[in-house]
């Protein structure tokens, strides 16, 4: 019997997606089909639209999809500069200057790194801009600088 309920296969795209590593649409398409889903490429491009899934770089440079409502983790407490060096997921470093942060990433991910940023709306981002290999964090009054540190920590760590 063919699935055809919207929000059962949004459940099964987002389920698939925490699970494991999606590079393309096809690639999506055909695991929703052996799962007795019935779809369109038309469909599951509009799924995108709705559930506002990304396509992010991985630990390795790949491109694959992700969801917006990714959960962070608290974040540890940790002794650290106001330049912390980042070696996964395309960032590299961060600076800080008064309420901004300018963050650069290897060429070409810069869209990608702020996509996750905005998605996940990591306390005390306000917004970004990007650009090709850096991005600008427009910071919150107040915002803490260390929190905002860790919490990219945790959103590029290489278990994502």
């Amino acid at each position: 019997m063919k699935k055809n309920d919207k929000q059962e296969r949004q459940d099964a795209i987002g389920e698939i997606l925490r699970e494991s590593a999606v590079g393309s649409q096809d690639d999506l398409m055909n695991i929703l089909i052996d799962k007795g889903f019935e779809l369109t490429q038309a469909t599951l491009s509009r799924d995108f639209r709705e559930m506002k899934i990304a396509k992010t770089p991985d630990t390795a440079g790949n491109y694959v999809y992700r969801l917006p409502a990714m959960h962070l983790p608290e974040a540890k407490s940790q002794k650290q500069g106001m330049i912390c060096p980042f070696y996964r997921n395309g960032v590299l470093n961060i600076e800080f200057s008064g309420q901004m942060a300018v963050v650069k990433t290897p060429r070409g991910y810069a869209q990608g790194v702020a996509q996750d940023i905005d998605a996940n709306q990591i306390p005390g981002v306000m917004a970004t801009i990007a650009g090709n290999d850096t991005l600008m964090l427009v910071l919150r009054e107040n915002a803490d600088k260390l929190a905002i540190i860790n919490s990219l920590k945790i959103l590029f760590s290489k278990s994502n």
